[in-house]
């Protein structure tokens, strides 16, 4: 009997304290992945420019560099998919009008974060997490533009992860494994692009193949189910918009608006001519499906990333007025810059209520922002 008593003490003391460890860990992966970022104080204001665009970024980087861990990171959480967080951050202001470089404290902090993650195999993760060859991408593009030259090495080894990562498909996916999509092969040829990989690559090549079958142009693209709108899809076959079946019974993917801007962007980077049939009708489901008020058959889903995506798309066209399907004529660049404007919160960040794709967190929908605005003042005070 005082046996059983024994066990049946330890097997409660064992149970108390595994209950009491779940309880703890509970606890701190919830205010870690709740909390992702410490403020160090409020943001600093701006001294008005007389260019609202270019104060509108200002306040948004102000608000960004108060977000800033003791590590040199922007981020907090024990999952968080570390460094990419720190990365668009790095992104946004080195490539804002004003041009943060590393000699900043703050870019030269965050620069050692990004490269203390680099991996036996050149990529720049951490492999608890995965999503290898997406941080490894936005790595690439932090360091190219951040302009320390002892990044270098760093900068090569990870653009022969990123080219180790390209499937036979063509495409790329989150990781060194798994199924290419679109959105990841946008964000390595961007990445390829910013390493100064040769245009002639067949890495280049090899993705302009995987990008048109995505696309939802049955002259171009061979799969049963594309159909004749131009846009582009998730990946060959799936698609984060609608599913119908047409006429004849055979099951269609609906184009939805950030893919599609991503698959325009994509083939330029890839290296295809603007004038090709594949990226002239990629454009044409612009002008027939132009909005800033929604991600495109997606509602408020990805609306952040949407808008950044289509800077570049834009940018990366050539074009700076669009004339859409109803004959009305869009100077993209100011009134997308019109419509960022209007939505930043007083504190200068930008968040996305809906919370699809991480969008609820303000330092990575704030980077996108600054991002897409120092775009959108680039092209306006274009020649």
């Amino acid at each position: 009997m005082k046996r059983l008593w024994r066990i049946a003490k330890w097997t409660g003391l064992v149970l108390g304290v595994l209950i009491a460890v779940v309880v703890v860990g509970g606890y701190i992966f919830y205010r870690t992945q709740k909390v992702h970022h410490t403020r160090s104080g409020p943001p600093a204001p701006i001294q008005p420019s007389g260019d609202r665009v270019l104060d509108g970024i200002r306040r948004g980087i102000e608000f960004l560099k108060v977000h800033q861990e003791t590590d040199g990171e922007f981020s907090a959480g024990l999952l968080d998919p570390k460094p990419a967080f720190t990365c668009m951050v790095v992104e946004a202001l080195v490539r804002s009008p004003d041009r943060y470089d590393a000699k900043d404290p703050v870019i030269a902090r965050a620069v050692r974060a990004i490269v203390s993650h680099q991996q036996d195999d050149g990529g720049i993760y951490t492999p608890v997490i995965g999503l290898g060859n997406y941080c490894t991408s936005v790595a690439i593009m932090a360091l190219t533009h951040a302009g320390d030259p002892s990044a270098a090495p760093a900068i090569e080894r990870a653009r022969a992860y990123v080219l180790a990562c390209q499937r036979e498909n063509g495409g790329m996916g989150y990781g060194a494994s798994g199924r290419a999509d679109l959105s990841n092969t946008s964000v390595s040829l961007e990445a390829l692009r910013a390493a100064g990989l040769d245009e002639d690559s067949d890495a280049f090549k090899r993705a302009a193949a995987f990008i048109a079958r995505c696309q939802n142009s049955s002259e171009t693209n061979a799969e049963a189910w594309a159909a004749d709108d131009g846009g582009f899809i998730y990946r060959p076959g799936e698609t984060r918009g609608r599913t119908f079946k047409d006429s004849s019974g055979q099951i269609r993917y609906q184009s939805y608006g950030l893919m599609s801007y991503a698959g325009l962007v994509s083939f330029l980077w890839a290296g295809v001519d603007r004038e090709e049939p594949r990226v002239q009708s990629a454009f044409r489901w612009v002008q027939e499906h132009w909005t800033l008020q929604e991600n495109t058959h997606l509602g408020d889903s990805g609306l952040y990333y949407y808008y950044l995506t289509m800077a570049k798309a834009l940018r990366a066209y050539g074009q700076r007025r669009i004339t859409t399907s109803d004959g009305a004529e869009h100077d993209w660049p100011v009134e997308l810059a019109d419509k960022i404007l209007a939505i930043q919160q007083p504190d200068g960040s930008w968040v996305n209520a809906n919370g699809r794709w991480l969008e609820n967190d303000s330092i990575l929908v704030t980077s996108y922002m600054v991002r897409a605005l120092s775009i959108c003042h680039e092209v306006i005070h274009s020649p």
